[in-house]
């Protein structure tokens, strides 16, 4: 049997009730390690203190910068600390997402600039991304010592974007997002501690993610991007002392996938990366779902993929 796991999101209205529910069923499915659930948007959540601070504003769906990130207290975000209470009440061993600094960056403008346009935003200014990194270890170091999770995941899904074949954008370097990602991860704990980039994976970021030294597992999309399945040799995991959470399920497609189709590709992925293979999950968040089935998508879809999640790891050697 492989351990499960899942990556964060759920299309829950976001109240106290709903993570609880969202545990809980992720506990009576069979999952081993349950995620604590995000019900909010997952930069709002790690940078509410300086909404509330006014040093960020939301405009629209995005944010614009207003203010100065070093005069914001850091604080963790209050629905995992919630998430955790209620995993120690429930007696089980979880996931903590975590939203990364290079992602924070790409969705906060300039105070000039355009929201939504990741090419007016803090990631394109290399002193703004280092404040909003040292902002977030800061709270990654408070978020562990209140929470005490055994898995960690950095989610960063801009880096499949802003790294390419040969070159960065916006004068990052691979030195600079291997340091900054180390940075982070090396204030959390935990029994393992891992990177989450979605999309189809760019050549560069391979080596990027393989030099991490706080970070012990890479967690990607193999069901709906058929070519990250052989981004990685064994032998290169193995090296680096780096293991694969490994996704089998779709988390935007809204039906259930036949459980032997997925059996199929977590087989696959065992006798591909054999004690490499840490985890199998879905490849994402199930938040994009919210919506598909007027509010029955939890249940009707969700679930569902879960408890084929569940039922394939067990029958995965």
């Amino acid at each position: 049997m492989v351990a499960t796991t899942l990556v964060g999101s759920f299309p829950l209205e976001y109240s106290e009730a709903n993570i609880r529910r969202a545990l809980e069923d992720q506990v009576d499915l069979g999952v081993t390690l349950p995620v604590l659930p995000q019900l909010r948007d997952f930069v709002y959540m790690f940078i509410e203190p300086m909404v509330r601070e006014g040093v960020v504003v939301q405009e629209g769906l995005g944010f614009r910068l207003k203010g100065d990130v070093a005069e914001v207290e850091p604080e963790p975000p209050e629905d995992l600390l919630i998430a955790a209470d209620i995993a120690r009440e429930l007696g089980v061993r979880f996931r903590v997402p975590v939203t990364g600094p290079f992602t924070i960056a790409s969705k906060v403008s300039l105070p000039r600039g355009r929201v939504g346009d990741i090419s007016s935003s803090l990631l394109t200014d290399e002193e703004l991304r280092r404040m909003v990194a040292e902002y977030l270890s800061e709270v990654a170091l408070r978020l562990h010592r209140e929470v005490r999770g055994e898995v960690y995941c950095v989610d960063e899904p801009v880096l499949s974007v802003v790294v390419g074949a040969r070159s960065l954008m916006y004068g990052l370097t691979p030195e600079e997002v291997a340091s900054t990602l180390d940075s982070v991860l090396g204030r959390l704990g935990g029994a393992h501690r891992g990177v989450h980039v979605c999309g189809k994976l760019p050549p560069l970021l391979k080596s990027i993610l393989l030099r991490l030294k706080n970070a012990d597992f890479l967690d990607h999309e193999h069901s709906d991007f058929p070519a990250n399945r052989t981004y990685y040799a064994r032998e290169e995991l193995v090296s680096h002392s780096k293991r694969l959470a490994y996704g089998v399920v779709s988390p935007i497609k809204p039906v259930v996938e036949k459980e032997e189709e997925v059996l199929a590709l977590a087989r696959d992925a065992a006798e591909r990366y054999g004690d490499a293979l840490l985890f199998l999950k879905p490849d994402c968040g199930f938040g994009g779902l919210k919506g598909f089935l007027g509010g029955r998508e939890y249940e009707e879809i969700v679930l569902k993929k879960i408890k084929v999640l569940v039922s394939v790891a067990s029958k995965v050697e």
